[in-house]
């Protein structure tokens, strides 16, 4: 993984991200019954086996879940996050730095949802889950609410991420943003999200093989 960034670089725009709302109205999404129009995404995915058990110290789902508190997981050629380290993870502003079509552009966003709990699966058995959710903030390219999620089975030692996600395409008022981002945009969606696979898995087996 990369090495932690400098945000300070960015302090200013990102205390400015505080005065902004968020570009749409979830509870209008959730309350619509015909979701034509918005792309929904679930990734899931096998990182590792940990030891049958508690979460074990040091191994993959702790390695995983710093990575993913860090926002180190995705492609930083695609996508990076600046926000202050000292605040908390609940309500946390993040400036994202997206790159494509040749151009980088700069979007806010908000941590809505800090998941940190022990659940039951379909099969009974008990899964620690760790993640959050956040929300797309005004001027973003995009209204949508994405959530990442680690998880370790306490009977298998499994350790998985998931990816949920809805989100469109928000108004661009640069008409070549427009047209990059209605060519590139879904692309690039799905290729954050195999790509964040695809780095945390390395994470997930080099943890493994260091225990």
């Amino acid at each position: 993984m990369e090495k932690t960034v400098d945000w300070r670089t960015f302090e200013k725009q990102i205390q400015g991200l505080s005065a902004l709302d968020f570009n749409y109205d979830d509870k209008i999404y959730h309350a619509e019954k015909d979701k034509r129009g918005w792309h929904i995404d679930r990734y899931h995915t096998t990182l590792a086996i940990e030891r049958i058990g508690p979460v074990v110290s040091g191994g993959a789902y702790e390695s995983c879940k710093q990575v993913i508190e860090l926002y180190q997981f995705a492609d930083p050629k695609l996508i990076k996050a600046y926000f202050d380290f000292a605040r908390p993870l609940p309500g946390r502003n993040m400036l994202m730095l997206a790159t494509f079509a040749g151009f980088t552009f700069t979007f806010g966003v908000r941590v809505t949802t800090v998941i940190d709990e022990v659940r039951k699966n379909a099969q009974g058995q008990s899964v620690q889950v760790w993640g959050y959710s956040y929300r797309t903030l005004q001027g973003h390219f995009e209204v949508g609410e994405i959530r990442f999620e680690i998880g370790k089975n306490f009977e298998t030692g499994e350790i998985t991420f998931d990816i949920d996600a809805y989100s469109k395409p928000d108004r661009i008022p640069n008409f070549f943003y427009r047209i990059g981002f209605k060519l590139f945009g879904r692309s690039l969606q799905k290729h954050f999200a195999n790509s964040s696979i695809k780095r945390l898995q390395d994470v997930a087996t080099k943890a493994a093989h260091a225990i």
